[in-house]
């Protein structure tokens, strides 16, 4: 007989003085997340490949995950203190299937590091430095962090607010010029490559909403966590949405016919000027750098916890002596350093597309669990009961249907070797590996991790608002 391996509980003299998330910290990272190459790149392969029917194609991604962050909402808040956001899947359905979730979202995180590194070489070159291939300057961009996040500086992690305000802002200014120039001539024919095309680009467009993932294996230990959580993440998806929609409607404006990857900035020179196109290269190189460094702490969280509750082998979670979890930053570095020398960049948004769709399903599955157990706790309760996840659902399995049947059986490949870790994960067991096991829960019941540490303790203001006053009693 088998036993369930459980999953860190709270509690400890030290867990209850760490100081807890807040909401701007979470939302900001989680935004962050999204809006980067979702935008700067996604956005003119989707206008390319549907025309103004783009906006609909971002509408129908994002409303399909805004049902499914309702089902992970429910489920996260549920979950134990110290403990991942997918950990009640286990309870719901069984500890394969919440290991099938967090690998599914550990493999779009990879992958989604690769895809940002992608999109910002193709700025970096384009806009900034011509003799430095686009490739190349992926291959720094996944390096550099990499050794960041070896480190104690996790000062990109910190900054994320900073950046998401930076990034936003000069978005919105971009928005502000194509509004200017707005003319019903530029969406028409709406749908000029069909309602087939229109349904294919949403598929296309999820890696787009798929950013909050990463931060709901740590929302648990925010302040609040029944009121914090479901804001965080539903306005997270809902800016990401507003967002988007108001990128394309500027793009279509410039009257730009056909965009490549650095499609943004394309738009913004022919609204704005060479200076505009320049402002805008450097929104998208500072938005993906910082994106990708969201999704490989969020993916380096994940694999962390899957050690932790012994899913897979516990190699994966060594670190070094500072606490710094080498092999799992390693190993996202060295797959998607492999990702942007050997593949396209198309090839790794469906794949991490598949695996995402794979996971929400999982989420949506136990949600409609949840929901016929009666939402019992504290936590959020999905108005209608089962209904939304079971709508959620099957909108993610007709997503599947959009795919070519390669594409789906490298996904199951990737998947499978998910499930080849999870088969070795009680081999070689001996008392090292259990000191370093109950040293991992330890940091992650006290958000000793980057991840944590980077969420926990943003940068500060340079002007403090409040300033100490001298004391002059003496």
């Amino acid at each position: 007989m088998t036993t369930t391996a459980a999953e860190p509980a709270s509690g400890g003299p030290h867990a209850a003085r760490k100081e807890k998330i807040g909401l701007v910290s979470v939302l900001a990272f989680a935004v962050g997340a999204m809006i980067g190459g979702g935008v700067f790149t996604l956005s003119g392969t989707a206008i390319n490949r549907a025309g103004p029917a783009a906006l609909l194609s971002y509408a129908i991604a994002g409303v399909i995950m805004l049902l499914s962050a309702l089902s992970s909402v429910a489920i996260a808040t549920r979950a134990k203190e110290g403990q991942s956001g997918f950990a009640p899947v286990a309870d719901l359905l069984g500890r394969p299937w919440r290991f099938l979730v967090m690998w599914g979202f550990y493999l779009n995180a990879l992958l989604a590091v690769a895809f940002l590194a992608d999109s910002f070489g193709a700025y970096l070159h384009s806009y900034f430095l011509h003799d430095l291939s686009a490739t190349a300057a992926g291959v720094v961009c996944i390096v550099l962090l990499v050794a960041l996040n070896l480190g104690p500086a996790v000062w990109v992690g910190r900054a994320e607010s900073w950046i998401v305000g930076i990034k936003v802002a000069l978005l919105l200014v971009f928005v502000g010029w194509g509004l200017a120039a707005l003319s019903g001539s530029h969406f028409k024919p709406f749908a000029a490559h069909g309602t087939t095309e229109v349904l294919s680009t949403s598929a296309l467009l999820f890696t787009a909403y798929t950013g909050f993932n990463v931060v709901t294996n740590i929302l648990p230990s925010v302040r609040d966590p029944v009121k914090t959580v479901p804001r965080a993440i539903i306005g997270a998806v809902l800016i990401s949405m507003a967002m988007y929609v108001l990128v394309v409607v500027a793009m279509l404006d410039s009257g730009v016919t056909h965009f490549g990857l650095a499609g943004v900035s394309q738009a913004a020179s022919a609204l704005m000027g060479h200076w505009g196109g320049q402002l805008i290269a450097f929104a998208a190189c500072l938005s993906t750098l910082s994106g990708a460094n969201a999704m490989l702490l969020g993916g380096s969280e994940i694999a962390l916890r899957l050690v932790a509750v012994e899913d897979v082998p516990a190699f994966v979670g060594k670190t070094t002596k500072g606490g710094f979890p080498w092999m799992s930053v390693g190993l996202i570095g060295v797959v998607a350093l492999m990702l942007v020398l050997f593949t396209s960049i198309i090839s790794v948004i469906v794949l991490g597309n598949i695996t995402a769709l794979a996971a929400m399903l999982t989420v949506n599955m136990a949600a409609v669990v949840l929901a016929r157990r009666g939402f019992p706790g504290t936590g959020f309760r999905i108005p209608g009961g089962p209904l939304l996840p079971i709508l959620a659902g099957i909108a993610c399995v007709t997503q599947f249907f959009s795919y070519s049947l390669a594409d789906l059986l490298a996904a199951a490949a990737a998947m499978g070797l998910g499930f080849a870790l999870y088969a070795m994960r009680d081999v070689r067991r001996n008392l090292y590996t259990e000191v370093a096991l109950f040293s991992l829960r330890e940091s992650l019941r006290n958000m000793e991790t980057p991840l944590g540490r980077a969420l926990r303790h943003p940068l500060h203001h340079p002007f403090p608002r409040h300033r100490p006053r001298p004391d002059r009693s003496n």
